[in-house]
């Protein structure tokens, strides 16, 4: 009974003496073809150009939510007070479509960005061959919005730390030059947007804020409508000193001195290392398999 009870698999298990000794002798294969891997992995990135990154730190420079009571009485009736205050914000701020638009638009960057694939003389994009291939693009064409939309998410990266309340920023591109030079626009129109909006906010606050004065009658709204007025004044004053509106910067965008990718000997290293067991157990299967149709040829 007990020998009944025996698996009847045994006989079928993986016997892996004999792909351990199938893999004994091509040790060297193994070492030689993994070595081979790291160095075309090596080559291969020699083909893929510098990227350099160029990073900015800021903080926003008033807490305007933060508001006096009194302004419930305006809020109440549908006006917007106040601006971006927070990290969050500022965050929405760079990540958005509209601002990447405007930076495009308002410099020439596709030199940097794009490098070899854009032509300044004529002023196009040269397709890459994989759109060739499919058929997606076939001939150069001018740059659009939703092409600084793609380039600017792959290369654009916002990051909050809120216990700090600061925002870092920071741009990639073959040019480490260009790369400062694209997040200085980048601050430099976020700051204008926020300026732009604070001051179209404050003169539509303003115009409202003396329609209803015109309307009251009692003397107390009378006062608090005009304590309102004179903080939108203020707003307006404010939002013009421009060096002081929107966000502060604690560190501005440098030249990188060094590329950030991409980092090709550690590339190389890991593709040896990842190699290193997948061709170990190619040539152990493969020995395996002819060493066991050589004992069925000895066998018949």
């Amino acid at each position: 009974m007990e020998e009944r009870q025996q698996p009847e698999y045994t006989a079928d298990m993986i016997d892996l003496g004999q792909y351990w000794a199938a893999l004994r002798p091509n040790l060297w294969k193994i070492v030689l073809l993994s070595f081979g891997v790291g160095v075309a992995t090596l080559l291969f990135m020699f083909t893929k150009p510098n990227i350099y990154q160029a990073t900015a730190v800021i903080t926003p420079s008033v807490d305007e939510k933060k508001q006096n009571p009194t302004l419930g009485a305006l809020t109440s009736l549908g006006v917007t007070i106040g601006g971006p205050s927070s990290v969050e914000d500022l965050e929405s701020l760079f990540k958005s479509n509209d601002l990447t638009v405007r930076v495009f638009g308002k410099y020439n960057l596709w030199p940097i960005v794009l490098a070899d694939k854009f032509d300044p003389a004529t002023g196009k994009v040269k397709p890459a061959w994989l759109d060739r291939l499919f058929g997606n693009e076939k001939a150069p064409r001018s740059p659009a919005d939703w092409d600084a939309i793609r380039v600017v998410k792959d290369r654009l990266r916002v990051s909050v730390n809120k216990k700090s309340g600061t925002v870092s920023v920071s741009f990639e591109s073959p040019s480490a030059e260009g790369s400062a030079n694209i997040l200085k626009y980048f601050l430099e129109e976020g700051k204008s947007r926020l300026q732009e909006e604070a001051l179209d906010r404050a003169i539509k606050n303003k115009i409202f804020i003396e329609e209803q004065t015109r309307k009251t009658i009692d003397a107390l709204t009378r006062d608090r409508l005009y304590s309102l007025y004179g903080q939108e004044v203020e707003k307006e004053m404010m939002a013009r000193n421009r060096e002081q509106f929107g966000f502060r910067v604690i560190d501005s965008a440098r030249i990188p001195d060094r590329k950030s990718r991409p980092q090709r000997a550690k590339l190389a290293i890991f593709a040896t290392l990842v190699s290193l067991p997948v061709w170990g157990l190619v040539l152990a299967v493969l020995g395996a398999r002819k060493k066991s149709v050589a004992q069925s040829d000895d066998s018949s």
